[in-house]
């Protein structure tokens, strides 16, 4: 049974890896900076998104964007837990704080549990310095030098938020896994698409189309090939209301199914 639960507790994690971990991470600011950012934060806003394949339920997303500093640090917080069944519970809660002026990770709290099993990292970025100091439930304060910024799951969110209005453009990215460094590439395109969100009683929001694909390796669940499709609202808000993950009988979806952010004009 142990084994089972990690087992799921990784495969669920994949499934919000390649949903949303694989969309932008340690962006090529010299390409980007041609492009217009967007200033989308807001302190107090909440995204609630529902992980699901067809009708099934995989689990709950939600993400959260705290204070925003003078000294030009966000803190921001990603909850995921598996969808309520009696016998595997998994959660993974990350504690972040975010550059924003490049939006790449200062310091980083992870902690997970899967059924009785608990597990904790921490890590901090000098950004200056390009050092990195780590911990987890197996090593302690290991000092890395020469560390290029990097991102986590909510900072590529974050970063695909700043960078959506980059509309026809191709871009590689680059996104750092335990194998090493693997591209990403994403398309800005000029589609767009009407969508429903559950967040806003089903009301549809006018999205721009990301497409993109990244290498999962050979472990990837569920036979995804690394393929999805995003939905971002096309707007200064740029909240992501869908994002689809192709697998080799459909798509695994992440819908926004509740929202708290002031002043977004599609909530109006």
């Amino acid at each position: 049974m142990g084994m089972w639960k990690r087992g799921a507790s990784r495969f669920s994690g994949k499934i919000l890896y390649a949903g949303f971990a694989a969309l932008i991470v340690a962006c090529s600011f010299a390409t980007c900076a041609s492009q217009t950012r967007k200033d989308f934060l807001q302190a107090g806003e909440e995204l609630v998104y529902k992980a699901k394949f067809a009708f099934i339920k995989l689990g709950t997303v939600v993400m959260q964007t705290g204070s925003i500093a003078s000294d030009g640090m966000v803190s921001a917080r990603m909850h995921f837990r598996t969808a309520d069944n009696p016998f595997l519970h998994a959660e993974t809660t990350d504690i972040d704080q975010f550059y924003t002026n490049d939006l790449t990770l200062h310091t980083f709290e992870e902690h997970t549990r899967v059924g009785d099993e608990k597990s904790d990292k921490y890590s901090t970025y000098d950004r200056a310095a390009k050092t990195l100091v780590y911990s987890d439930n197996k090593e302690s304060n290991v000092v890395k030098q020469a560390v290029e910024p990097y991102e986590d799951a909510l900072g590529i969110v974050f970063n695909m938020r700043a960078w959506s209005g980059a509309v026809g453009h191709r871009y590689i990215f680059l996104i750092h896994t335990k194998t090493g460094v693997q591209p990403v590439t994403v398309s800005f395109t000029n589609q767009f698409s009407d969508e429903e969100v559950p967040a806003l009683d089903d009301k549809k929001v006018h999205t721009r189309i990301l497409q993109g694909t990244m290498n999962l390796g050979d472990s990837a669940p569920l036979g995804a090939d690394g393929s999805f499709t995003a939905y971002v609202s096309d707007d200064a808000a740029a909240v992501p209301v869908r994002i689809d993950v192709k697998i080799a009988i459909g798509s695994v979806s992440l819908v926004l199914d509740k929202i708290k952010r002031t002043g977004w004009p599609a909530a109006q």
